[in-house]
């Protein structure tokens, strides 16, 4: 029995965190991604820290995902292509971009190793690597948030949008503060 992409991808494993505390891990790390993806906005110590940040979001990210990670390498080779197999191979060269640019950045880093009480000799090799880490990383999250596309899409609707919209529909106010008709007499 040949067994299907939800098998293989999803849908089948036990739910440790629901799909809202999933998306707002997500919507957390993307934007923490995108803060830290550029150092001139926050400079180089907030910068670090929130590099170190987003790197114990990760962690618990691939924890949230373990049994995915391992369902979907198990069948890796067994079937020649499926969704879940571009998605993996993505998904780790993204863990390894990410890990790249971590490992480099607190090579060259003057803040997180400073507060630690250590002193690295900072080499250009090692800026060259974090640049090209960080920048690999930067075109790999654009697939991977791509391959999800419909399911953030989906999710930001269900948790974020609908219930936003549901505060304004008509009777979903509270009374102070929808207006009701005055019925208004004249007097003879």
């Amino acid at each position: 029995m040949e067994k299907t992409e939800k098998e293989i991808g999803g849908g089948e494993r036990k739910e440790i965190m629901s799909t809202k505390t999933n998306l707002i891990l997500d919507l957390t790390m993307f934007g923490a991604f995108l803060t830290v993806s550029n150092p001139k906005l926050t400079g180089s110590t907030i910068h670090e820290w929130l590099a170190i940040s987003l790197a114990g979001a990760v962690i618990a990210h691939l924890l949230f995902h373990w049994d995915w990670i391992i369902k979907v390498g198990k069948e890796f080779f067994k079937k020649l292509w499926h969704q879940s197999r571009l998605n993996f191979v993505v998904n780790t060269l993204f863990f390894i971009a990410m890990t790249g640019t971590i490992f480099s950045g607190l090579m060259i880093s003057q803040s997180v190793l400073s507060t630690l009480g250590i002193h690295l000799d900072v080499s250009r090799s090692w800026k060259s690597i974090h640049t090209l880490m960080s920048d690999t990383s930067v075109i790999l999250l654009g697939f991977h948030f791509a391959l999800h596309w419909k399911w953030v899409v989906t999710n930001v609707g269900r948790y974020i949008v609908n219930p936003i919209r549901s505060l304004f529909q008509r009777g979903a106010l509270p009374q102070v503060l929808t207006t009701q008709p005055v019925r208004v007499e004249k007097s003879k």
